[in-house]
């Protein structure tokens, strides 16, 4: 996202880059200046370069305790003298440990809380954690006005849960909405429905019982992964009918948090152009 702002009364470029993590990654930081580097300041030259905020959203249950400046990479940094720190590159990312978040803290745009509280529930541990954001989910959707744009993010969101949380939990949450709004409720189920006729839901188990069958963890990820990939390119597909298959390849290299990412950016996307963004 790049915003034009005021910096000691000259314009100037801010761009704010956001990162999704499942878990722990201590390589976050080289990750993030990766993009940095390739992605935004090497196609801005020969103008100069907009300030980069980079987000880290977390998700994950364990503690993060990756570094959050880059140079802390380096061996010995702290103890380096003033002439070899010269050469030593820096910057911080900021970070958002959105499973720990009390629900006072989840405020601001209903679109935003729903969000947060979306992409949190796979980390939440014990069944009445897990209800209770899907009752404040439910809640906060009844009260989104009935816009298209609105409509598409609660199907990507729904779909989203459907994928990540299973069945069981999914219907859970329809029986949930109705209390709030029949019609949501009603379309929850015909959500369901419409992954299930579509091979999804049989994709995702089909993985999971391949990995069991052989024992091996690394299966089973994989299995779930293959599901979660042919998810989002068939919505994909459904929002632009046109799209090259050749982007389905490229689908596939992408990490599980850069998919999520991508599933949730899919609603707001206009054009295949912003596509293309994510899968060049």
């Amino acid at each position: 996202m790049l915003f034009r702002v005021k910096m000691q009364q000259e314009e100037g470029y801010v761009y704010l880059l956001f990162e999704h993590k499942s878990k722990v990654d201590k390589h976050v930081s080289l990750q993030l200046l990766g993009y940095m580097t390739s992605s935004i300041w090497k196609k801005t030259v020969p103008r100069p370069l907009p300030v980069i905020l980079p987000v880290v959203f977390y998700q994950g249950r364990e503690k993060w305790e990756a570094p959050q400046w880059f140079s802390n990479r380096f061996s010995n940094s702290d103890r380096m003298d003033g002439d070899l720190k010269d050469y030593i590159p820096d910057y911080k990312y900021e970070l958002f440990e959105i499973s720990s978040l009390r629900e006072e803290e989840v405020k601001g745009a209903k679109r935003l809380r729903i969000y947060l509280d979306v992409i949190r529930m796979r980390s939440l541990r014990g069944k009445e954690a897990i209800r209770e954001t899907m009752r404040r989910v439910a809640a906060t959707i009844s009260e989104l006005p009935r816009t298209e744009a609105n409509e598409r993010f609660f199907q990507v969101c729904m779909i989203y849960l459907f994928d990540t949380m299973g069945r069981e939990y999914f219907e859970q949450l329809s029986d949930l909405m109705k209390t709030v709004s029949e019609e949501r409720g009603e379309k929850l189920q015909t959500i369901a429905e419409m992954l299930r006729q579509e091979g999804m839901e049989k994709g995702l188990e089909k993985g999971i019982l391949k990995g069991r069958e052989e024992g091996r963890e690394e299966s089973l990820e994989k299995g779930m992964d293959r599901g979660r990939e042919e998810l989002l390119w068939k919505l994909i597909s459904k929002k632009f009918p046109k799209v090259s298959q050749k982007y389905f390849e490229k689908l596939k290299t992408l990490t599980i948090e850069k998919l999520d990412a991508l599933g949730l950016e899919l609603i707001d996307m206009k054009n295949e152009e912003e596509l293309k963004k994510h899968l060049i």
